[in-house]
């Protein structure tokens, strides 16, 4: 974003602020349904910047404040600025998800594919059909079924790209629609297809986790005890373990019993 674009009053930074929390909560959510440590990433980058226009909102808001009633109306944007914040939080939160390793059940992530809209990134390659052309003539909705949320260039962003935006080489789009225009856009973008999700072989969904989630880690990660246990003789002392968490430190505690079919 050039300096001249950068949002310089409180409505501006509100509505950044807006569309940076709401691009955040999609992108996190699709990082995970996708196991995407791009998009993971992608949400952190957004998140230096939500906190930068969060800073600037609240040092405008200050120092407009300049009698009693001008502070009671800017109460209302820094109660706005400060659930915003959470919003962006939350999202990376998510997003952290995909950075710790735990991720979701592979054989949940391919029915989430199907979902009716997903979102998701591409970046622009040498010599794409889009390359030099505008989201006017593109018409991206009709062609491809997809919008287009916002554009990556290097450092700065545009948000809710308007039809006259033109692309170019190394731009980043990040996309929402149906799941059967992904490949179009890829396409248009001069990226490869999406690799199809493996084959569940006809198990019935969640039946079967493989490989399984680390359970402990999920625990720990919530401020729990957790530990996994593999021989039957350590059973009972770390059942006793796991009572004294629960009753004396107040904390959620989680033994994870390894039982192995018999041979």
């Amino acid at each position: 974003m050039a300096e001249d674009d950068k949002p310089r009053n409180v409505k501006e930074l509100l509505v950044e602020a807006k569309d940076v929390s709401e691009l955040m909560i999609d992108l996190a959510y699709a990082a995970v349904f996708f196991n995407d440590d791009k998009l993971s990433a992608e949400v952190e980058e957004l998140e230096l910047r939500l906190d930068g226009y969060l800073w600037r909102l609240r040092e405008i808001s200050m120092l407009a404040a300049r009698s009693p009633e001008d502070a009671e109306a800017m109460g209302g944007v820094l109660h706005i600025a400060g659930a915003i914040e959470k919003i962006g939080q939350a999202a990376s939160d998510i997003a952290r998800v995909i950075q710790a390793k735990l991720g979701i059940p592979a054989s949940l992530r391919a029915d989430l594919r199907h979902a009716d809209e997903i979102v998701g990134r591409v970046r622009v390659r040498e010599g794409a059909a889009v390359v030099g052309q505008s989201l006017r003539d593109l018409l991206l909705p009709s062609e491809t079924g997809m919008w287009l949320l916002a554009i990556r260039r290097g450092s700065e962003w545009e948000f809710d790209p308007q039809a006259e935006t033109v692309l170019s080489e190394g731009d980043v789009l990040l996309f929402q629609g149906p799941e059967e225009g992904v490949n179009l856009i890829r396409e248009l973008a001069g990226a490869p297809p999406l690799p199809e999700p493996p084959d569940a072989e006809g198990a019935m969904p969640l039946t079967e986790l493989d490989p399984p989630p680390d359970y402990e880690m999920v625990c720990r990660a919530s401020g729990g005890w957790a530990e996994k246990v593999e021989d039957p003789a350590a059973l009972p002392d770390m059942l006793q373990r796991a009572l004294k968490v629960v009753r004396q430190e107040k904390r959620q505690a989680l033994l994870n019993v390894i039982v192995k079919k018999p041979a």
